[in-house]
């Protein structure tokens, strides 16, 4: 047996197994996926690929641990104990861009259920009704603003400027974005959100961007303009956005994420007509495992040379 390991909690295919061991000759692979036992010593543990709370987060409490890399397997990382990685010097990945293309679909999907009556079609055929509408929306020559220009963002823009809208991008930065031909600095949003048609929130969780979604994010918006939510749910205050749509100053809300999860079933958000519930499914990816695999590969053949990683490091600082 050898003496330092790569933990495998995230399931992989015989091909992707045998990669990591071909990558990493020196280290043990423990395919903890398929084994819950873990016959390796917890202490000897270096690679978490695939964190899994309830599995692994005894390893930050071992004080002989030489654990130094995880790779989540998500894009969001609010959920893990940061402060304590960054004490540590652990090194933390996520999974950030694996989830652009099945998230940017579900955008729009969100978008033309809502401009092209589809929600509404859907409701009249559930009780036989036949009622055509006079009056619908184009998205095309429309405005639609993105608040976090990651990878999620990017795709979404991608997809905005094939419908013909078009897009301001949000970032921390103000620096360029390729796809996107204007982007502004988030706190130039005030002198901007009027333009927006619709506003698509893809910010990660801080404490910065809790609850930034409140009454005065929203009557600065649009009368009657569109806000999608596949970011984080805690950056909406929710009862700010029902008030808001109950007055007519939100026309339509696309949810797939909220502060608690499921959603109750007494929330008024169920009741709005105005309000699309998808159940935090935006993120589900057909090439999941492909993807998510990609990251790992190239920060592993980075690692195992004793290079810095290469893609999505998480910096302690922002906590994303």
């Amino acid at each position: 047996m050898k003496n330092k390991g790569i933990w495998l909690l995230q399931e992989t295919t015989p091909e992707q197994l045998q990669r990591v061991k071909d990558l990493a000759p020196d280290y043990e692979v423990i395919d903890g996926f398929s084994d819950s036992t873990l016959n390796f010593p917890a202490a000897d543990i270096e690679i978490v690929y695939g964190w899994s709370s309830a599995k692994s987060d005894f390893l930050l409490e071992n004080k002989d641990s030489h654990l130094k890399w995880i790779q989540a397997k998500s894009a969001g990382v609010d959920t893990m104990n940061l402060s304590l990685l960054n004490e540590k010097n652990i090194i933390l990945t996520n999974a950030s861009g694996i989830h652009g293309v099945p998230i940017a679909e579900s955008v729009f999907g969100m978008l033309l259920a809502d401009t092209r009556g589809i929600k509404k079609a859907i409701n009249q055929q559930t009780n036989k009704v036949w009622s055509q509408t006079e009056s619908l929306v184009e998205l095309k020559g429309k405005t639609m603003m993105i608040i976090g220009m990651g990878q999620v963002g990017k795709e979404v823009a991608r997809l905005a400027q094939a419908f013909g809208l078009n897009v301001i991008g949000v970032n921390r930065s103000g620096n360029p974005v390729t796809e996107v031909s204007e982007i502004i600095k988030q706190d130039q949003i005030p002198k901007h959100i009027k333009r927006a048609d619709f506003v698509v929130n893809i910010l990660p969780l801080t404490s910065e961007t809790t609850n930034y979604y409140d009454d005065s994010f929203f009557t600065s918006m649009k009368k009657g303009a569109g806000f999608i939510n596949v970011g984080r749910g805690p950056s909406v205050d929710t009862d700010a956005l029902i008030r808001q749509i109950k007055n007519g100053q939100i026309g339509f809300a696309g949810l797939d994420v909220f502060k608690e999860e499921p959603l109750a079933k007494d929330s008024p958000l169920w009741d709005l007509p105005e309000v699309l519930i998808t159940p935090h499914i935006s993120g589900v990816a057909e090439h999941f495992k492909k993807r998510l695999f990609a990251i790992f590969e190239e920060n592993l053949t980075a690692y195992v040379a004793g290079e810095e990683l290469p893609r999505n490091v998480i910096d302690y600082k922002h906590n994303y």
